[in-house]
Order: C-alpha cells, then sequence, then structure tokens
C-alpha cells in the first residue's frame, strides 16, 4: 500500500494494527485507559471504570485485526462528559481479477452495485467511491468495528480509494458511529462531516 499523509483529528488516536505494533498498542490502551479517569476519582471507583474502557478498547482492536483492518482510529478525549461514539479502520484491498481495468470503470461499476448511497469522487487526484448507510450489526459484534452495530443500528461512511502506485490495490477507510442512539440524528450527521473533511486532508506520499 502506497504510504500517505493525513492530518490528524484533534482528540483522535491511530492505532496500528501490524504484529510487531501490537505490544505498543497494548501498552497504549493500558495508558488510554487510566487516562480515562480523572486522578482525583477515588480509586475504588475509578479502578473498575478503567478497566472497563481497557476491555472495551482491546475488544475494538480485536476485531480490527480480525476484520483484516491496518489501522484503526478512534477518539480518545471527551466531548463534555460524553465519550465521541465512531471510529474508523484502514484497511488495503486487493481485486482478485488479474485483468488491470481503468480504477474510474472500476468505481463506477461498484456504485452501480452499491446498496448504500454511492458517489464516485476522488481523494487527492485518486479514484474513489463513497457509499454512507445505516447498518444493523451481528449479535455480539463491536458498534464501531466495520460499521456494525450490536448495540443497535449505526451510520457507515466508507471510502474505495485507488492505489496510486500499485495496480488492483485500494485502500478502505471504514467510519461508523452510533451518534447519541440515533444514526440519522445530528450528532451522526456532524461526525460524517467530519470524517469527510478528514479525508480530504489525505495526501499520497511521493
Amino acid at each position: 500500500m502506497t504510504a500517505y499523509s493525513i492530518v490528524d483529528i484533534p482528540g483522535w488516536e491511530h492505532l496500528p494494527l501490524d504484529d510487531a505494533s501490537i505490544p505498543d498498542v497494548t501498552r497504549r490502551i493500558a495508558e488510554l485507559a487510566h487516562q480515562s479517569v480523572s486522578e482525583e476519582v477515588p480509586r475504588d471507583r475509578a479502578t473498575p471504570f478503567r478497566e472497563e474502557v481497557r476491555k472495551q478498547l482491546t475488544r475494538l482492536v480485536a476485531e480490527a485485526r480480525e476484520a483484516g483492518a491496518g489501522i484503526v482510529c478512534l477518539p480518545t478525549s471527551r466531548t463534555g462528559d460524553t465519550a465521541v461514539p465512531a471510529s474508523y479502520t484502514v484497511t488495503e484491498w486487493v481485486d482478485p481479477d488479474p485483468s488491470e481495468v481503468d480504477p474510474h470503470e472500476v468505481v463506477t461499476v461498484l456504485a452501480e452495485r452499491s446498496d448504500a448511497t454511492a458517489v464516485v469522487t476522488t481523494v487527492d487526484g485518486q479514484p474513489a467511491l463513497r457509499e454512507e448507510d445505516v447498518v444493523v450489526a451481528e449479535p455480539g459484534a463491536d458498534p464501531l468495528v466495520g460499521g456494525t452495530a450490536g448495540a443497535g443500528r449505526a451510520r457507515r461512511v466508507v471510502y474505495t480509494i485507488a492505489d496510486p502506485a500499485e495496480a488492483l490495490h485500494w485502500v478502505v477507510f471504514t467510519f461508523s458511529t452510533l451518534g447519541d442512539g440515533d444514526p440519522d440524528g445530528p450528532l451522526a450527521r456532524v461526525l460524517v462531516e467530519l470524517f469527510d473533511a478528514h479525508l480530504g486532508t489525505l495526501r499520497w506520499d511521493d
């Protein structure tokens, strides 16, 4: 996959999911869990909450890895007293068809076949497909991994972008949010706008 740069979303954390990075990710999850509660909170109240945060982050990372993601990005700060209910993953997809087809044609066909609201677009000059829909999860799935919501419905936005340097290779960004419990509500819409703006800052490395 061609390397790229992207402007960070303030208060969000990128966690690489390759095998070599897992020890560092595990340590970072422990740090994030500890930071989730103020030091002023009594230990008997803080410790169970921190442990629950650690378990949730560990489960999210595990499910993202199982889904084939190479990166998971999630908010680590709160808006007031409210956690931001969103995340996204980055995955590399290799087209199994060995014939080289113009990527513009590929995204056009994918758009025609998509059940979501699909728009053919570009990301830093590369052909891309943007899909948006509301999905219902399989029971037990993490609500913020891969756009499936075990706790109900989630709004999902997927960008499938042609790799500029490797034919048949695509980079897939999958964003998911529960909003405030209503994936059609204003919070979900604002978070989608934030993700769209974030993707607009992506630049491929030379």
